[in-house]
């Protein structure tokens, strides 16, 4: 059934997107014997915003199946090679388990509420966590203060710098988390391994108009700036902060209107590199940190470097664009204000006079809950709203999108019914009605967090 038509190709379905999810979701298909093509206007695999992710990988949400989603995404890292089935000397990334912690403070209701969430659903989920009241933590971070400052504030406020006149209740803690340590090379990796299977990629190339059949109800593929038609009866959206603009492209014209809820919009952020605090040996000692008492989170970097961005408290200026296009690659007041908020809990940490870091984009939806979903066009399916907080889920992510199509196209009526995903690593299983574009309010905390 393969063939070529006109200057493109037939394909089972086609990948707008050649990220980490996008990637993903190719090999997944493949395993179940889709031909799969993927599209990206970058050069090389995670070339976009998958190459500016923080890449945490923590199992700390505040919803039981989130939880349980990362659980399993973890275990996935931690077996990569096997997950990939790669050869023993394929240049791999690394997960660096440093574990994760969450900051509690007893000033903050909200934070309270979130840390007793997450506590009761990784100890549904099963997944090691002990407590660490604050003499633990001075004991095992001794370069870390433990005064509260919350609310978080920013740096031209008066009030900036003074504590609350408390110390932080203590820190939830998990061994098994860290980050990991490239995630171009991990885009790279997830796309080596689908072209193994068959997948192919092409690169630069520029969607300019999705295609759909006479009754305008069911995409038909997809046609490049260049001219050529590439024909799929399925085509899946994994463009990152691209992806309300390809949605939007989508339905323009079509006989069928869009039911979403739920939409993305492109999020500037700005991520601060600074060199470890002296003496702390960050990367032998620093675990993942969450601090909602000054609204960071803070991550070592190998080579001597601190992470630093932000969990958008309240005093920080949300920066939605129009369009991803409008970024702007420079830092800003914001790489001040997320860097002095760390250094009140890493007080001796010197502050640069010159700005280091990165200005990138994540795909945000309103709860910052992902969209893995079908769409009201027959054919079309949604990988959306992953930016920020799904690099760790990125895996099992794949399995997702490969279970939605393959249940959808075979008559499952995912609305009604939800397509349930069985884990391979962990017990239970997700039901991926949680991403559904059709739903309400998912009850996260409407942060990066979840």
């Amino acid at each position: 059934v393969r063939r070529l038509h006109g200057s493109g190709r037939t394909y089972d379905v086609v990948i707008v997107g050649g990220g980490i999810i996008g990637s993903a979701c190719a090999l997944e298909l493949r395993k179940k014997g889709y031909t799969t093509l993927n599209v990206d206007s970058n050069p090389s695999p995670g070339y976009g915003s998958t190459s500016s992710s923080s890449s945490i990988v923590r199992p700390f949400y505040s919803l039981e199946d989130s939880c349980r989603l990362a659980w399993e995404g973890y275990h996935c890292w931690k077996g990569w090679t096997d997950h990939l089935e790669a050869a023993a000397d394929e240049d791999l990334c690394m997960l660096h388990e440093v574990g994760c912690g969450a900051v509690e403070t007893l000033a903050s209701p909200a934070c309270q509420t979130y840390i007793l969430r997450v506590r009761k659903a990784m100890d549904a989920c099963q997944i090691p966590v002990v407590y660490w009241d604050v003499d633990e933590v001075r004991r095992r971070l001794p370069y870390v203060s433990t005064r509260s400052y919350f609310p978080p504030r920013k740096v031209d406020d008066e009030a900036f710098g003074e504590d609350n006149g408390r110390d932080i209740a203590g820190m939830l803690f998990c061994a098994q988390a860290g980050y990991v340590n490239d995630p171009q090379l991990a885009t790279r990796n997830i796309a080596d391994a689908a072209m193994r299977r068959g997948g192919e990629f092409r690169w630069r190339a520029h969607v300019k108009r999705i295609n759909r059949d006479g009754s305008g109800r069911k995409v038909t593929g997809i046609t490049l700036d260049d001219g050529s038609t590439i024909e799929a009866p399925i085509v899946i959206n994994a463009t990152g902060p691209h992806s309300q603009a390809l949605h939007t492209l989508a339905f323009e014209g079509a006989a069928v209107e869009d039911d979403s809820r739920v939409s993305s919009k492109p999020l500037k952020v700005e991520v601060a590199y600074v060199q470890e605090p002296p003496g702390s040996r960050a990367d032998e000692t620093m675990p993942v940190v969450v601090d909602m008492d000054v609204g960071v989170y803070f991550r070592p970097q190998h080579g001597g470097q601190v992470l630093i961005g932000s969990v958008e408290p309240d005093c920080d200026e949300l920066h939605f664009l129009a369009s991803a296009n409008d970024l702007e690659d420079k830092l800003t007041d914001d790489w001040t204000s997320v860097v002095y908020r760390a250094a009140l809990r890493l007080p001796t940490l010197q502050i640069p006079n010159t700005a280091s870091g990165l200005s990138a984009l994540y795909d945000t939806t309103q709860d910052w809950v992902p969209i893995y979903d079908r769409t009201a066009l027959g054919g079309f399916y949604s990988m959306r709203g992953t930016s920020g907080n799904q690099f760790k889920n990125a895996p099992v992510v794949g399995r997702i999108g490969a279970e939605l199509v393959d249940g959808c196209e075979n008559g499952h009526d995912h609305d009604a019914k939800p397509v349930v995903l069985s884990l391979q690593h962990v017990s239970g299983s997700v039901n991926l009605g949680i991403f559904s574009r059709l739903r309400e309010n998912s009850g996260t905390t409407g942060t990066v967090l979840g």
